[in-house]
């Protein structure tokens, strides 16, 4: 038995056709991480099995989605991601045939519109598929990944990957992204951010997206995509150098408008 779980967050532009590639499973769980929009309403049309997590622990996400499954595998599905006919069949084969305990499955990336293969585009490899007596976990506040005990296997077949849908989905994304990326840094005892280290991290972060990812030499879309990754790194940092300052700056202009009140609007 096969069940599939698929971790949501406002994505009803993109739920449906991710249920419908999946309707073959035995058991479908939704997990959701707060959605307002329409998500669970078209959900619900595909299983009745749908869960709510608050919270931005990724990893604990998951695990909690692994202890509503039934099935002797698990495979994990976002809902930007379609498992096509020859995934589905070689899944089903993987799993009543193989000795393996977990596999990578590679991604075929549609980036604004088109597909792309250039630096991590592809293969693109992610462990989604987990036979569950051999599944130890998932760990990782962010960017987490599974663990398991016995062999990884490879499928042949891909999923396809609608990313990169608009400025507005990347820079959405990347706004509630840094966020959490820069608390966790601060925890983490991060130096204190200044003008000298922003630039350094500019310049390295541009040259590993254009030159070491393949950016730069991959048309339009390839150069859009290294900027775009700039830009979501940076503006964790900055996230970060508001996180280290003495106060929040939302203090810092309530204090200014007191002393203007004060002062007669003398600045």
């Amino acid at each position: 038995m096969i069940s599939v779980v698929v971790v949501t967050k406002d994505e009803e532009n993109m739920i449906k056709a991710c249920l419908e590639s999946l309707k073959w499973a035995a058991e479908i769980i939704v997990y959701d991480n707060g959605s307002t929009d329409k998500t669970l309403e078209i959900a619900k049309k595909y299983t009745n099995k749908i869960y709510k997590y608050e919270g931005q622990n990724y990893a604990e996400l998951r695990n909690k989605a692994m202890e509503k499954t039934l099935g002797d595998w698990v495979l994990y599905v976002d809902a930007d991601e379609r498992v096509l006919q020859p995934l589905k069949e070689e899944i089903i084969d993987l799993t009543v045939n193989s000795d393996k305990s977990a596999f990578a499955i590679p991604r075929r990336n549609i980036i604004f519109g088109c597909e792309k293969k250039y630096g991590p585009f592809w293969p693109d490899w992610i462990i989604r598929l987990y036979k569950k007596n051999e599944f130890k976990g998932w760990v990782g506040k962010i960017h987490e990944h599974g663990t398991f005990r016995g062999k990884l296997g490879y499928t042949k077949n891909p999923f396809i990957h609608l990313t990169h849908r608009g400025v507005d989905q990347i820079v959405t994304k990347s706004l509630n992204w840094s966020n959490f990326d820069a608390k966790l840094r601060l925890e983490a005892n991060h130096p204190k951010m200044s003008g000298l280290r922003f630039l350094r991290i500019f310049a390295t972060e541009l040259f590993y997206q254009g030159i070491i990812r393949r950016g730069f030499f991959s048309g339009t879309v390839g150069i859009m995509d290294s900027l775009l990754q700039v830009f979501s790194l940076f503006i964790t940092y900055i996230r970060l150098w508001e996180l280290q300052q003495l106060k929040p700056l939302n203090q810092t202009y309530d204090e200014i408008d007191i002393k203007l009140m004060e002062n007669n609007f003398k600045y």
